[in-house]
């Protein structure tokens, strides 16, 4: 095979050969970065994208080049030559080679592996009866161009291995299986289960009650799986209503949970069943419950726990306090449909942790929920220095009906931040969000000490918001430095290194139930090192703040190529005024540079902003030919390139979203 000729003088030596062979060439990496840095290739000319991998005649690739994939960090926009010689006896063919998550990667039909996002992504493959993966990781330093710096977040540490037990993958049986039919005694069979072990939930059966997932003495590493008999949709494409409707299903009649991990639980994987509220019941305090938040060690606590292609909702009527509680380690929800999780006079959630420290991984979702589709703190954890770490939440689908509003449900944020620590917030689309008990972000991140005993290690640090969609909200995203209820001590860690680039924010501005107008970004009380970038912000209308200030100064702001649509008192500080008087009393220092303004008067804003009479008025009806037709906008304008939400990107990281298709 001819090895490409490309310099590799700039490569790290523990590559392989063929690797540092065929990275694409490098330029000069810019901007600052703080943790643990990956190995840094530098920044690379933005691939084209390839077509859809597909299987080539043929075509093998190398064994040794997929295994050293999890040897390293490959850069965003890398591409590495993993095809093999055709007399290389350690290869695979192409069509025997799957990648789970192909907004991460991709392979071409010449062999060529592609990083064409940011995150990580099992890359599996199998040959005479062997399985064999690698986690591979792409990590982008710096994610904004063009040389402007901020300090960027640190990247999730881990995450969480939710690949198919091996031998059940390959139908090779490891422990006994046993079918539950309708009428049949689910406990005894969850008590009886010995790792290896798998559960069959008998086609249309019924199980109502309360169900606990026990521990296992002495377990190993092989898995208990709880599954349907017939599992509606294939691995990685998302579960819904209509493809679970024949599965079995275990229902709550009561407050109590569905389903509950004993303390201590650890591998246990649910696959393709339903599990609800029953209609009309008393309230529910947590559908699925993995770790009830109180544990006092973090031994007793819930670990490698995967929702696979599940199908989890309340009651149309009854209230709960949320579908799925996440206090433990390794825990995941994947492909799953989560409806019907909401409450009145409280909140509720989708998906929501407090007491555990992860990783944790919410990835190809449906998630309803009135008060956060998706939270982590607002209740203080009870170990000691425990924090919600490790996120990564992607390519999921935040929905709220508009038929909650007008107080049929308690309505706060979409996703929401009180405690938590190295986020990645990617890929998703969050759609519909208006004021209720709250003033109407769709993402509100604020470091909260709720009983005042965890002040002193709560945080809200290290987090990316990237390549999302959030659509037809009264405002976009709410960031404040820290709170403490009832008086006690503040929060000793502030609101910290916050970085929301290249998002797309359709129709937010304005309230979608009363019409009321809104605020796109509220920036609050002493965080620190907060980036908003190459954000595209439309409306048909006119806001009522482009960006509101207030609380003790902030440190270390960057607010640069940004387009907001017209706004009444664009960036607005309170008693201070708009423009650069605010910007010098609330955020003193920021960076605030080549900015879309509409409508307001350049005289009162720093230098190297622009300020047209309107701003853009797409009439697109989708995140895609809405965020054409503002860059089509921006070259009529003569404004400078590099401005605004890249759309190819984002387009490829939203791809799919909102249908049940990965």
């Amino acid at each position: 095979m001819k090895r490409s000729t490309h310099s590799k003088d700039a490569l790290p030596r523990s590559l392989t050969p063929r690797v540092r062979a065929s990275i694409v060439p490098l330029i000069l990496a810019i901007g600052a970065s703080c943790g643990d840095a990956p190995i840094s290739f530098g920044l690379l000319d933005k691939p084209a994208v390839p077509a859809a991998p597909h299987s080539t005649s043929g075509l093998r690739l190398d064994s040794a080049e997929l295994r050293a994939l999890g040897g390293h960090d490959v850069a965003l926009g890398a591409r590495v030559m993993i095809a093999a010689d055709s007399a290389d006896a350690e290869s695979v063919p192409e069509s025997a080679v799957s990648i789970r998550d192909t907004s991460v990667a991709g392979i071409d039909g010449e062999g060529m592996l592609y990083a064409l996002g940011v995150g990580r992504t099992w890359v599996t493959w199998s040959t005479e009866g062997a399985a064999d993966s690698s986690l591979l990781t792409v990590a982008d330093e710096d994610p904004v161009p063009d040389q402007l710096t901020y300090v960027a977040p640190v990247a999730p540490k881990a995450t969480v291995d939710v690949r198919y037990p091996v031998g059940r993958a390959r139908g090779v049986p490891i422990g006994k299986s046993v079918k539950v039919a309708a009428g049949g005694n689910l406990q005894n069979a969850l008590d009886d289960a010995q790792p290896g072990d798998e559960i069959i939930l008998a086609s249309g059966a019924t199980f109502t009650g309360n169900y606990v997932l026990p521990a296992k003495q002495g377990a190993g590493s092989d898995w208990i799986i709880v599954r349907a008999e017939v599992v509606g949709v294939a691995a990685g494409t998302r579960m819904t209503p209509a493809q679970a409707a024949s599965a079995a299903r275990i229902v709550t009649p009561n407050q109590n949970p569905a389903l509950r991990t004993a303390n201590g639980a650890r591998r246990w994987r649910l696959v393709g069943f339903q599990v609800e509220h029953a209609p009309n019941a008393v309230y529910n305090y947590g559908i699925i419950v993995l770790g009830v938040g109180d544990e006092r060690s973090v031994e007793l606590q819930p670990s490698d726990i995967v929702l696979d292609r599940m199908y989890v909702h309340g009651s149309p009527s009854a209230g709960n306090s949320r579908c799925v509680a996440f206090n433990g380690r390794s825990l995941a929800v994947i492909d799953s449909w989560l409806s019907e999780c909401h409450a009145k006079g409280n909140d509720a959630q989708g998906i929501c942790g407090w007491n555990g420290g992860g990783p944790f991984l919410i990835e190809n979702n449906y998630i309803e929920g009135s008060g956060q589709a998706i939270m982590f703190g607002g209740a203080d954890p009870v170990i000691t220095n425990v924090s919600p770490s490790d996120i990564t939440i992607r390519h999921n689908y935040l929905y709220k009906p508009l038929s909650w509003g007008n107080g049929v449900w308690t309505v706060k944020a979409a996703f929401e931040l009180k405690h938590g620590k190295r986020v990645l917030f990617e890929g998703n689309v969050i759609e519909n969000h208006w004021i209720d008990a709250q003033t109407g972000f769709a993402i509100l991140f604020q470091t909260l000490a709720d009983n005042n005993t965890s002040w002193a290690w709560t945080t809200v640090q290290d987090v990316m918001v990237r390549n999302n969609v959030i659509k037809n909200s009264t405002g976009g995203a709410d960031i404040a430095g820290r709170a403490a209820y009832g008086g006690g001590p503040m929060p000793t860690n502030p609101t910290a290194r916050i970085v929301v680039v290249n998002n797309l924010w359709q129709d937010v501005g304005r309230d979608p139930i009363n019409g009321e107008a809104g605020r796109i970004f509220m920036l609050l009380v002493d965080h620190r090192n907060v980036s908003l970038v190459n954000n595209t912000v439309t409306l048909n209308g006119t806001a009522f703040h482009a960006i509101l200030m207030d609380g003790l100064p902030a440190s270390g702001t960057t607010i640069a190529k940004n387009v907001f649509p017209n706004s009444e008192y664009g960036f607005y500080g309170t008693s201070l005024g708009i423009g650069t008087n605010a910007l010098n009393g609330f955020v003193p220092g920021a960076v605030v540079v080549h900015n879309v303004i509409p409508g307001q008067q350049a005289s009162l804003y720093p230098d190297n902003n622009f300020f047209p009479i309107s701003g853009p008025a797409p009439n697109g009806t989708t995140a895609e030919l809405v965020c054409q037709q503002v860059k089509a906008w921006l070259t009529t304008a003569s404004l400078p390139a590099g401005i605004g939400a890249d759309c190819e990107v984002l387009e490829l990281a939203v791809k799919n979203v909102m249908t049940s298709a990965r």
